[in-house]
């Protein structure tokens, strides 16, 4: 007989002259239950043809995997690495493994992801849904496989984990406008993509329209210029002194360096307001205040939940909202 990589466990089994089961114990490090000869001729057989169970063939007499899915917009910024970290301690305490992917904020990727990692028997899903998560939901429930959203909190969904955007953005909006900035010139993404950039984009808007403040958005991507970057705030009258609100993470090092020739300006002319990036946002001069979101909690928080729901104890409350916070630094210096 060839190398058996493929071979079946009722193949080990008759080899070493067992049941499927007694294997089964075997490979699951069940020695309690075999003699030392039986446990030994097993043994011999695995070694000699380098014996790998399939995976998805040991899920199918499982009741759990162990294996939680973890889907993100994008994995490639600060924020998920916090996220991921969160999320990964909880569940090597608990005893689950996580499978991590991107949706790269393409519904069919999402879609995509979401088939594999019921395929390979995931026991729950932390989601982090892009446009309108209806349908991964559904048929999550289809296969009545736990989804915990983050970031999101879809109707109908009694398991999800956010972060206050919408008023840690109105109010941080509001300071600034308290501290004499007469105009907001705001550079976002696509915001009905994800639910909390809407959050952030409303509360900008909302904030300024109570104190009758222009705002005036843009609405760029990863790939926009840096020239057409600067040339739409040069186009803005900045003889009033104007705060520059970036409420995307991964857009704020563009737009920050995209200022470049600007930077004088700050902070008694011209200011800055991002989220999150607090990796660099200190270190660079001038400095940048930003919005953090606690990040590493928010994973943390969703994983414990998922878990919760697996083992059917409730002892987190099945929706949490998570408050961020304002760090100022000398990009909005009064």
């Amino acid at each position: 007989m060839s190398l058996k990589q493929k071979m079946t466990i009722q193949e080990v089994a008759d080899e070493a002259q067992v049941s499927k089961t007694t294997v089964s114990f075997f490979l699951n490090g069940k020695r309690e239950k075999m003699s030392a000869s039986t446990w030994n001729r097993i043994a011999a057989v695995v070694e000699k043809y380098d014996y790998r169970p399939r995976t998805t063939a040991r899920l199918m007499t499982a009741k759990h995997s162990c294996l939680l899915g973890v889907l993100i917009a994008d994995i490639t910024h600060h924020f998920a690495n916090r996220l991921v970290k969160g999320i990964a301690q909880v569940c090597r305490e608990g005893g689950y493994q996580i499978l991590i992917g991107t949706s790269d904020y393409d519904p069919d990727a999402e879609s995509n992801h979401i088939d594999r990692m019921i395929d390979m028997g995931v026991d729950g899903l932390i989601l982090q849904p892009c446009g309108n998560p209806q349908a991964s939901i559904e048929k999550l429930k289809r296969d009545d496989i736990p989804v915990v959203c983050i970031d999101s909190n879809p109707d109908g969904l009694p398991l999800w984990v956010v972060t206050n955007n919408y008023q840690a953005t109105f109010d941080a909006i509001e300071s600034c406008v308290q501290q004499g900035y007469e105009q907001v010139i705001m550079f976002s993404a696509t915001p009905h993509v994800l639910t909390s950039r809407q959050e952030r984009y409303q509360g900008c808007l909302d904030a300024l329209e109570n104190k009758n403040i222009p705002c005036y958005a843009h609405i760029i991507d990863a790939h926009t210029p840096a020239d057409q970057i600067l040339s739409a705030v040069q186009s803005h009258d900045l003889s009033s002194r104007t705060l520059i609100f970036v409420p995307n993470c991964w857009l704020l090092p563009n737009v920050f360096t995209a200022l470049k020739p600007l930077h004088p300006l700050i902070p008694h002319t011209l200011g800055i307001l991002g989220f999150d990036n607090d990796d660099w946002a200190g270190l660079s001069m001038p400095t940048v205040s930003t919005i953090v979101q606690p990040a590493f909690q928010e994973g943390s928080t969703a994983a414990a939940l998922l878990i919760d729901h697996i083992r059917g104890r409730f002892e987190n409350p099945p929706k949490a909202t998570l408050s961020c916070e304002v760090i100022w630094r000398g990009s909005t210096q009064p």
